[in-house]
């Protein structure tokens, strides 16, 4: 599993104003933990990373393998649905409830090499009987949990909304 934590001792001192205006604290979590789940999913349908990088496009054998032809990261949904959050008095936390390898490989790339044998046997998905054999797999980095480009300034306006509401 993998997530982060935006925990109220490291606030700005303008959030921490912000939640302190409201007496629920864990309302006010629960408020940021929303919106940054938000932020999250809207990512994945941009294909960036936190700090507004870009995903490596998918090489060309996972084109030719794929299930779906819907965006990278979303072949199955099953990840972008995984991501979620928990919001306490002093923190919100979002992440994935996952508790698969694929969690890691994606959020910080992998090198994948057969554990005996020569070749790594990849089924093929789209009902091609033969599957396809490769020496290893180079899997990049992207980055998709984590606190990112104007997530802040985002809580930031929900609480105020709130506020204001």
């Amino acid at each position: 599993m993998i997530s982060f934590k935006y925990e109220f001792d490291e606030l700005n001192d303008e959030m921490t104003a912000l939640i302190e205006r409201i007496e629920d604290k864990q309302a006010a979590h629960m408020i940021i933990g929303q919106t940054l789940l938000n932020r999250h999913r809207q990512r994945f349908m941009d294909e960036v990373s936190p700090d507004g990088k870009k995903w490596a496009a998918l090489s060309p054998l996972t084109l030719e393998l794929r299930r779906s032809p819907i965006g990278i990261l979303r072949d199955t949904g099953e990840l972008m649905r995984s991501i979620h959050f928990k919001a306490t008095s002093d923190k919100a936390e979002v992440g994935t409830n996952l508790n698969h390898p694929k969690v890691m490989t994606h959020q910080y790339g992998a090198t994948i090499k057969p554990k005996s044998g020569k070749s790594l046997v990849i089924p093929r998905s789209n009902g091609a009987n033969r599957a396809v054999f490769i020496k290893q797999a180079n899997i990049p980095a992207r980055p998709y949990i984590g606190i990112g480009v104007g997530d802040e300034q985002a809580s930031h306006d929900a609480l105020l909304g709130y506020l204001e509401g």
